[in-house]
């Protein structure tokens, strides 16, 4: 069952004074044609229908023709000093950005750092909010003989730090108007709390597991007062940034409404300032205007004089962002060859993200969150996604400076990940042709494709970093944050079957997945990792028993099927052994047996369903003897991407019928060629690693993750689980040559 993460999670203002709506996930029915690229789409619609809501929202309480009346009440010394503020805006944030880049000892001049942010926030407004920004950056600050992996750097402290005070000041914005600030677990509170606490444990469990020691060596020589002292001045610096922009909202809305107090103006404009800076939208626009519209109208701005300064503010901030860029970037490309000679990079900003980032996916990818659309679509979202495309992006580039294809364990990767994107392109095209450009087609199938790919690279990156050693620190990172929410879902569900209210699925739990079979497949590859990297005993033991109760709290029946696969699998590779599991297991079913012993006292046992229901039952058959007709009708090349959730089968729900067959799904959207595609180079990558006498630890996890995969995958679709191309890729960037020293055992 998909639960949206929807509503207001967090609350200004008295839970009795408002009712909070449900939210409708309706997934979209009508296909649309364009040739924009989807997620910008997206955003472009998420735009639209937030600045149309704040326009519409206007003829409610005034006439539309005072919105003229409202522009004309700006003079013109009003206008100019919007202008200067958001100029100054810009100039200032330049000096943060030249501050930053000295910090981390690639300086830039101001001239550059102006180019640099100007640039990069228009190719963030015209194209991926972050993306956009960094390939501009990139390219602007490559002048200056700044590596792209230093202007990452950069950019993701500038933001971090930028994100956490505009979110402190619009809490404070929001205690000033309203006097307090509450968590309204009606409207999503509750998933926000579990979410951060979530967060909380499976960071501390990754860290702990996996690379804390190593992380203690790499932080401990910036554990000084002069590095405190280089935060709080980009802190300080940002508040400045901020200040600008703070006050042209002051001024344009205070000179549209004086009777409002210029306190309350500020405080709201700190509450509209950071709900546009969510990068969900084209350059904050329907952002802007509509919290405007809301927090302004709140302390007594009229609606029309609202949303006439927001749109002011949004206009000003890209003229001046164009005139400075402009300016600049003129100056910058006549002086290029006269950059810093002297830039130098004491730190290898590039070997460090290709631990870091790859360590914090493993982390985040645990994190799925279904987002509410205007359009009452699910914006499927993973804390892991942009981390992922930051490191696809450093392994382009090494590959292009390299000028060569990336080596693999497995010889024919490259070749059969092109022949797949192929037979995807093929596909998506024969979908077009037949029934139209779906978003689930597009953006699900198609571009997620891609996502995926960037899983495989990210987890590849530590390892040709580190080799064997890199592995297993990735490996313990992911065990260990999977078993840690594992545990807490478990903590949380015994509780729940005591009594309290929690928010857990009563009979069966999701982890951050939203879908139990989802979580039970991400314990499965948390367990294969265990098998093949964990060497203490204590903590092997307790992963495993820890992993194994999880899978039977999920209540996946998938998952349980696929269990003593992998057992077997682990012993016939030597990866563990009969009494280890045996062990495992008994600690296992003594936490199951927890809420069995509760129900005796309360009479409300809830346990895991043993049986599929009958209804389980029947959409399962369905789907699959409909995909199975369906590739019967189109067997060569399938009937395209997309075409079996366009027939809109709807039997217990309001959401288009699945496949819930990876193989069926292949074979009715893709036909025979297309599977085929993907399961010979599979096939042949299972057989040439299991056949090996000395195995080592990435062959044991290739095996073992296949197994999961090929198991859970009859039943289930599970070809678009991020967690299996996050390990999967890892274990293909090992060297076959490390078997000279092969993991021998599961102690060893």
């Amino acid at each position: 069952m998909i639960r949206p993460f929807g509503g207001l999670a967090t609350s200004v203002i008295k839970s009795s004074d408002f009712t909070n709506a449900a939210v409708t996930a309706d997934l979209p029915r009508a296909s649309w044609r364009s040739h924009v690229s989807p997620a910008r789409l997206i955003k472009f619609l998420i735009s639209i229908v937030l600045l149309g809501t704040a326009l519409a929202l206007t003829p409610l309480h005034l006439e539309t023709s005072k919105i003229l009346a409202a522009v004309r009440q700006l003079s013109i010394f009003t206008m100019a000093s919007i202008l200067f503020a958001l100029l100054l805006n810009v100039l200032v944030a330049a000096f943060r950005l030249k501050i930053i880049a000295s910090d981390v000892g690639s300086p830039l001049n101001f001239r550059q750092a102006l180019a640099a942010v100007s640039g990069g926030s228009l190719a963030g407004a015209a194209f991926f909010q972050i993306a956009g920004q960094l390939m501009a950056r990139g390219v602007i600050m490559a002048r200056s003989g700044i590596p792209f992996a230093s202007v990452v750097v950069m950019t993701t402290y500038e933001r971090i730090i930028a994100a956490l005070l505009s979110g402190l000041l619009a809490l404070v914005g929001a205690y000033v108007i309203f006097g307090h600030v509450v968590i309204d677990r009606y409207a999503g509170g509750d998933q926000l709390i579990k979410i951060i606490g979530g967060l909380l444990v499976a960071t501390i469990a990754g860290t702990i597991v996996g690379h804390g020691k190593l992380t203690r060596r790499a932080i401990a020589p910036f554990m000084n007062w002069r590095v405190a002292a280089r935060i709080l001045r980009i802190v300080g610096l940002s508040l400045l940034v901020q200040s600008p922009m703070m006050v042209a909202y002051v001024v344009a809305a205070h000179a549209l409404s004086p009777q409002t107090s210029v306190v309350n103006i500020t405080a709201a404009s700190a509450i509209v300032m950071f709900a546009a800076s969510v990068p969900i939208s084209l350059a904050g626009w329907g952002v802007r205007e509509m919290s405007a519209v809301v927090a302004l109208g709140t302390i007594g701005v009229g609606t029309a004089n609202a949303l006439v300064a927001a749109i002011i503010i949004g206009a000003g901030s890209m003229f001046a962002m164009a005139l400075m860029a402009a300016l600049s970037l003129r100056s910058s490309s006549r002086n290029a060859n006269r950059a810093h000679t002297s830039a130098r990079e004491p730190i290898d900003y590039a070997r460090v993200l290709a631990w870091v980032l790859p360590l914090a996916a493993a982390t985040f990818v645990l994190f799925q969150i279904y987002i509410p659309m205007p359009s009452k679509t699910l914006l499927n979202a993973n804390l892991a996604d942009p981390i992922v495309i930051l490191a696809g992006a450093l392994f382009v580039l090494r590959a292009v400076r390299a000028r060569a294809l990336p080596r693999w364990r497995f010889s024919p990767l490259n070749a059969a990940v092109a022949a797949a994107t192929l037979s995807l392109s093929a596909s998506l095209l024969i979908g077009a042709t037949e029934i139209g450009w779906t978003e689930w087609a597009v953006v699900n199938r198609y571009l997620g494709w891609f996502v995926l790919l960037a899983y495989t690279v990210t987890g590849s990156l530590i390892v040709r970093e580190g080799e064997t050693d890199a592995l297993r620190t990735l490996l313990l990172t992911f065990s260990g944050a999977t078993a840690a929410i594992a545990a807490m879902e478990i903590c949380l569900s015994i509780l729940r079957t005591g009594g309290l209210v929690l928010p857990v699925t009563p009979n069966s739990i999701e982890g951050f997945a939203l879908n139990h079979n989802f979580f039970a497949f991400e314990l499965l590859m948390a367990l294969a990792a265990t098998f093949v990297a964990a060497r203490a005993p204590a903590l092997r033991m307790t992963l495993i028993a820890i992993l194994i109760a999880g899978l039977w709290f999920t209540g996946s029946r998938s998952g349980w099927i696929t269990l003593p696969f992998v057992f077997a699998a682990a012993i016939y590779l030597q990866a563990s052994r009969i009494r280890e599991i045996a062990t495992a297991t008994i600690c296992a079913a003594g936490l199951a047996l927890i809420p069995v012993v509760q129900g005796i006292f309360t009479g409300a046992s809830r346990l895991p369903a043993l049986i599929p229901s009958q209804r389980d039952t029947a959409e399962r058959i369905l789907s699959i003897t409909s995909g199975l007709r369906m590739f019967a009708d189109h067997p060569v090349f399938g009937a395209g991407l997309g075409a079996f959730r366009n027939q809109l089968i709807l039997r217990f729900s309001d959401q288009p019928l699945l496949i819930h067959s990876t193989a069926v799904w292949m074979l009715a959207e893709l036909g025979i060629i297309g599977f085929l595609i993907f399961t010979i180079p599979v096939l042949q990558l299972f057989y040439t690693e299991i056949r090996l006498k000395r195995r080592d630890v990435a062959s044991k996890l290739i095996v073992l993750s296949l197994v999961v995969f090929g198991a859970m995958s009859t039943p289930a679709d599970m070809l678009y689980q991020r967690t299996f191309w996050l390990l999967i890729g890892a274990a293909l960037a090992l060297p076959k040559s490390n078997q000279a020293s092969p993991d021998t055992g599961p102690n060893a």
